[in-house]
């Protein structure tokens, strides 16, 4: 595959996006002619290497507030840079008898990520697992096999990083098949699931299962599951059977840097937070009307922002960033002759903005497109890897007039300046905000599609309108079915 594409939108990009710019008039590209150039992207050929980047919770509007944000108006991100883009329908099932199941229009992170981890559709709350008549009513495992363990099977390296607890539902989908995505850990699984525990006769809990998967890499968060006791009472933990397992388990950024190969099988666990990890910016949350009106003279950091507040990096401690845990998944997992499949999350957009949080959205955007590009840079070296970005589902942010009086009063709204200069607002309608609150309410994600980038080998099969489970077809080098109705709402598709 030709990469000369990303050269050349680099370098115009990075023109475009110089901090205070103005923009030109007429300013865009109608004029050139890009069929040539995207025919040069074709190749069929089955990709030697597939590196998979979800940003949870980021739809277009997440996309475009970062874009707007970090880059301005003319900017682009690294994942902008893509060959081909598509969007990606994630409606997930609702729980019943079976063997057709009614459709669940907005989704969570489990079932979504299951959909392009095995091809097939579940309920909310369920990890590659089919669906079945209530939450807390184990479905069949059976034919829920994920593209990583496919991959594995293979004989290819894989990898699983991620922003979160490693052992939440994105991470979680490709490396174990669970009823309930709680059961993070052997403990949260004896209360939540007991009947899938090892006791019982199951898989065990997710970070039980992450080690069962043997996975070469796993890098986030998370530390606290995996401490967890392995039985009740007793004092073996999950990190105690990882190392029994062969994996060496580091803890810090530094400890990472130091692990410089994989060969004669080892394994490395990184776990660098207890919980998830520290987001990139410090929060910036929004409020309503009647917040801002009762708390005139508030630090613009706590109150929501102004035309001229721009977002304040964080101290992240020994944590390595996501670009940075990308790397050295990509670097560590290069090594075998038959290739490597890598899933990379950039998690907190969508918990940030749950949060209302709108600079540790925005900041998180910013930090996963940097990801994005580790992976694009691994890709002009080596044509033969695939690269799709996408998300799970979509999410509540919105970009709105910065006019006041043109929202309810209701609504949760933060101004900030973007790169340009220009103010930008951005309005979170779902959940309400109290005047005297310090956070806001969880806001809900949204049923909108998503989009999908990719290049490399396959590359041109996400093009148009997809379905989420098309996304396992293409990861596993097969042809997307492009909506086949005649499996719709029927279960486990």
């Amino acid at each position: 595959m030709k990469m000369g594409k990303r050269a050349a939108v680099g370098v115009v990009g990075g023109l475009l996006a110089l901090s205070g710019a103005a923009v030109a008039v007429g300013a865009g590209s109608a004029d050139r002619d890009q069929s040539a150039e995207l025919a040069g992207q074709l190749d069929s050929a089955r990709p030697k290497n597939v590196i998979l980047l979800v940003g949870d919770g980021m739809g277009d509007s997440e996309v475009t507030l970062g874009r707007y944000y970090g880059k301005g108006a003319d900017g682009r991100l690294n994942m902008d840079q893509l060959a081909f883009r598509g969007s990606s329908i994630h409606y997930v099932l609702s729980a019943g008898p079976g063997p057709n199941y009614a459709p669940n229009y907005v989704g969570d992170s489990a079932p979504t990520a299951t959909a392009w981890s095995t091809g097939h559709r579940t309920v909310d709350g369920r990890v590659s697992q089919g669906p079945s008549i209530a939450s807390n009513v184990p479905g069949s495992n059976e034919g829920f096999d994920t593209y990583l363990e496919i991959a594995r099977d293979r004989g290819k390296s894989t990898g699983n990083v991620s922003t979160a607890e490693i052992t939440d539902a994105t991470p979680a989908a490709p490396s174990s098949h669970i009823s309930q995505r709680a059961c993070q850990g052997p403990a949260d699984a004896r209360t939540t699931c007991p009947t899938e525990t090892k006791e019982a006769g199951g898989l065990g809990s997710i970070a039980e299962q992450q080690v069962d998967e043997q996975f070469d890499v796993y890098l986030g968060g998370g530390r606290a599951r995996y401490a967890q006791p392995l039985a009740a009472g007793g004092t073996d933990t999950v990190l105690d059977y990882a190392a029994d397992e062969g994996y060496t388990v580091v803890g810090t950024e530094s400890e990472l840097a130091g692990i410089t190969s994989l060969r004669r099988g080892a394994k490395v666990l990184g776990l660098f937070n207890d919980g998830n990890m520290t987001t990139e910016f410090a929060p910036l949350f929004a409020r309503n009307k009647a917040f801002y009106d009762a708390n005139p003279n508030r630090d613009v950091q706590v109150q929501g922002g102004s035309a001229t507040t721009r977002c304040r990096p964080q101290d992240r401690g020994t944590e390595p960033a996501l670009d940075a845990m990308t790397r050295k998944a990509i670097d560590l997992l290069d090594d075998n002759r038959k290739g490597f499949v890598l899933q990379v999350e950039g998690a907190s957009i969508d918990k940030r903005d749950h949060a209302a949080d709108v600079c540790g959205q925005i900041g998180e955007t910013l930090a996963f497109d940097r990801a994005v590009g580790v992976a694009l840079d691994y890709q002009a070296s080596h044509p033969e890897t695939l690269v799709i970005v996408t998300a799970d589902h979509a999410h509540t942010s919105q970009m709105t007039y910065v006019t006041d009086g043109q929202l309810p009063a209701t609504t949760s709204y933060a101004t900030l300046q973007t790169v340009d200069g220009a103010p930008i607002r951005v309005a979170y309608g779902t959940a309400e905000t109290g005047v005297g609150a310090t956070t806001s309410g969880s806001q809900t994600h949204t049923g909108a599609e998503v989009p999908v980038w990719a290049s490399g080998p396959q590359a041109a099969n996400i093009q148009g309108t997809i379905d989420q489970t098309d996304i396992f077809g293409v990861l596993n080098g097969k042809r997307p079915s492009r909506l086949d109705g005649s499996v719709f709402h029927r279960g486990g598709h």
